[in-house]
Order: structure tokens, then C-alpha cells, then sequence
């Protein structure tokens, strides 16, 4: 039998492949793929961001913009070039000059779980000091940037604010602010991340509950920016690259039916070849399959192979939407570095398979090319009824 190709991007609705397009839900970043919010900017061609840059009268900068811009640019950009295999072009303009707000840093108790009432009056500032002095005309995203040594200002706060209703600025319609409260240096990867967001990706990691000393990094571990921006492996998931719409029809295989089949998977990190194959196991779920490799934004990654992971298009943000397949429970690898050495280890070697604990679905790796790409078996043991088998819990 011979694997079913999917159309390319959310927006295809065409009968090949359609059996994988899990459904877009009501929750926030859902995963699904068979269409695309509309509220939502496209991440492809030449996209324009602003950066402003936000100073208070309780403390004089000690960098200048374009020192707190080289924090961010031209790395930002440069990951989303070779994640997106040049389809998404990212132009920063930073501004050149401080603008100060009406209120000392400290009055606006800036932290991660920030009061709406205290969040929208910073913005609200923000936008009145910056609007009479710039041009929004243009721009698909903007970037508020706090001083970083300002004594009111916490890393933790950084983050994108989504409006409820859009704000007219100068004829552009701003639905949400990417607030960037970042030490200098910054985290790695932390504006990657939180860009991300703009475009409509989900945050992957786990939130644990206050007084909690659970770890944040369960479901994904070093795979994908959007489980920790410090992973080893932070290129998006293929699952990613085809809701944004980077993959082609060819690029992204659909296992509909029982029985065996062989495929090539090249490297995520490189173009071309086939970088997807999707098992359908519940109303809402799948099983993705992709081949992982150390290039590009993942020259640092702790394990190369073939990963696998679970996909939930009705788990919102923050709620465990993927969970990386361990293919080595029990071991961990790179616990130096990793920031979560169980899952580091979690691709498949040559030589090795993967088997549903409810016996579907099957995936064996044959093979690895000198190009990096590897050869994969999948076999499916049972029929896809309406209700679906496998991992849709």
C-alpha cells in the first residue's frame, strides 16, 4: 500500500490525506490543521516587525536600543530563516531612541501572573507615549521592549498579550503586543519563542500548579522552542512547520489504511524530501513521525533519529497538545545539559521500533542514508473505525 499524501497547509481541505487533518478546536492555539485563524498573521514572505524600546523615570538605561535590539536580532530572524526553509522572512526595525513612560517601573507590578488591570495600564501607557512618535503603519508584529535594568522589571513577565479587541494604531489593527521583559543577556531563544505565539503556536510545556516543585518540561523536553526556548532541539515540530504552512503536499504522508508501508524521511532541519507522516488515532488526536538530526537550529541536540510524538488538536496551550514518544523509557541522556534528560534520548535508532501500547500502529527504523535521511516502517494492525484507536487518550 502506498501512503496517502496529504494537501499542504491548514487552508487545503482536498480528499487526499484528509483522514490526518485533525480539526481546529475552540481552545486557545489549537493544533488542529484543517484550517486557519483568521486573527492571526500568516508566517510567510516578507513580514515587518517594530521594536520599541520603554524606559522610566525611576532609572536611567545603561544600554542603548540597539545594544538590547543585538540581544534579540538578527537570531530571531535567522531561526525562523532555516525553520521555515526561507519561506518566512522577519525585518526588525528598532527604533533608535528610549521612550519614557509616565510611571516608574515599579508602579505597574510587573511579574508572570500579571493583573489585567495592572498589565492593560502598562499598555495603555506604552502605546500613548509611543503612538504620537511612530509610524505602526505596515508592521504584522511589535515588539514592547522594558528597560531591562529598571528595578520593577521581571523576565518572567515576558509574553504576548492577546486584546480582546483590536487597537486602531495609525490604520493597523494591533490584536496582540509581544511584551519583552528580558535581563541582559536574555534567555535563549526567548523572542523565537514567544514569536511563535504571534503566529498562532501553542505553548508545549507543562504549567505546574502553585507551591509545586514539578518539573515544567514532561510533555516535550528539548524538542521544539515552544516547550522551553533553552532546549537542545528547538526546531517546531513538523506538525508545526505544516500549520504554518512551510511544508508542501508531497513533504507530509497520511497513514490511512492497514497494512505496511516504507518511507524516506529526510532530516526536519534541511529541505526537501518528506518531513511528516501522521497516523490518525482518535476524533482529535494523531501520531507524528519525523526524523531529527544535529543541523541547523538543532546543531546542539543531545540524540539524532526518528521522534515520535502524540498530537491533541482539543488541549489548549499550556495543556499538554503534544507529548514526545519516549522510544527509551527508563534511560536519559545529556543530563548537563538537557532540560529534560528522560526525554533527550527519545528518538528511535537504526535498528529499533515503537509499538501503541494498544497494538495499531508500529513504526520500525530500517535504515539512515548518508544524506541523514532515514528509512521508516510503519505497519497498521487495525482499522480506523469512526471512533478511532490508539493514543486519543
Amino acid at each position: 500500500m502506498v501512503a496517502w499524501t496529504l494537501m499542504t497547509g491548514p487552508a487545503a481541505h482536498g480528499a487526499d490525506g484528509a483522514a490526518c487533518l485533525l480539526p481546529r478546536t475552540d481552545v486557545h492555539h489549537s493544533e488542529g490543521v484543517d484550517g486557519w485563524e483568521g486573527d492571526y498573521a500568516r508566517p510567510a514572505g516578507d513580514v515587518k516587525a517594530l521594536m520599541i524600546f520603554l524606559s522610566f523615570p525611576d532609572a536611567a538605561p545603561q544600554l542603548t536600543p540597539a545594544e538590547v535590539a543585538a540581544d534579540h536580532f538578527p537570531h530571531t530572524a535567522h531561526f525562523y530563516d532555516r525553520a521555515s526553509y526561507g519561506q518566512f522572512r522577519l525585518h526588525v526595525h528598532p527604533e533608535t531612541r528610549w521612550l519614557q513612560m509616565p510611571r516608574p517601573s515599579t508602579a505597574y507590578a510587573i511579574n508572570r501572573d500579571w493583573d489585567a488591570a495592572d498589565r492593560t495600564r502598562y499598555l495603555r501607557d506604552a502605546l500613548a507615549v509611543a503612538d504620537p512618535r511612530i509610524d505602526f503603519r505596515g508592521y504584522g508584529v511589535v515588539y514592547l521592549v522594558a528597560d531591562p535594568d529598571a528595578p520593577g522589571v521581571d523576565s518572567d513577565a515576558t509574553k504576548v498579550v492577546n486584546l480582546s479587541q483590536p487597537i486602531d494604531v495609525d490604520g493597523t489593527a494591533l490584536r496582540r503586543l509581544v511584551t519583552v521583559f528580558e535581563h541582559h543577556p536574555p534567555d535563549r531563544n526567548v523572542l523565537a519563542h514567544e514569536t511563535g505565539h504571534v503566529f498562532d503556536l501553542p505553548d508545549l510545556y507543562y504549567r505546574p500548579p502553585a507551591g509545586s516543585n514539578a518539573d515544567w518540561d514532561t510533555h516535550v523536553g528539548d524538542w521544539d522552542l515552544m516547550g522551553s526556548q533553552f532546549g537542545l532541539a528547538p526546531e517546531p515540530f513538523a506538525w508545526h512547520k505544516w500549520k504554518l504552512g512551510w511544508l508542501r503536499r508531497s513533504q507530509v504522508g497520511c497513514i490511512a489504511r492497514t497494512g505496511t508501508t516504507y518511507h524516506d524521511l529526510s532530516p526536519l532541519e534541511t529541505p526537501g524530501g518528506t518531513k511528516l507522516l501522521v497516523v490518525r488515532t482518535g476524533a482529535d488526536s494523531a501520531l507524528a513521525v519525523e526524523a531529527r538530526t544535529a543541523a541547523g537550529n538543532d546543531r546542539t541536540t543531545c540524540r539524532q533519529g526518528v521522534l515520535l510524538y502524540k498530537v491533541r488538536s482539543d488541549r489548549e496551550s499550556g495543556d499538554g497538545p503534544i507529548d514526545v514518544v519516549d522510544g527509551h523509557p527508563g534511560t536519559s541522556a545529556c543530563p548537563a545539559t538537557s532540560v529534560y534528560p528522560p526525554l533527550a534520548d527519545a528518538p528511535l535508532g537504526v535498528g529499533e521500533s515503537y509499538t501503541l501500547p494498544d497494538g495499531t500502529t508500529q513504526v520500525s527504523v530500517l535504515g539512515r542514508q548518508d544524506d541523514g535521511t532515514f528509512t521508516v516502517r510503519i505497519t497498521e494492525n487495525a482499522p480506523k473505525s469512526a471512533a478511532y484507536h490508539g493514543l486519543g487518550s
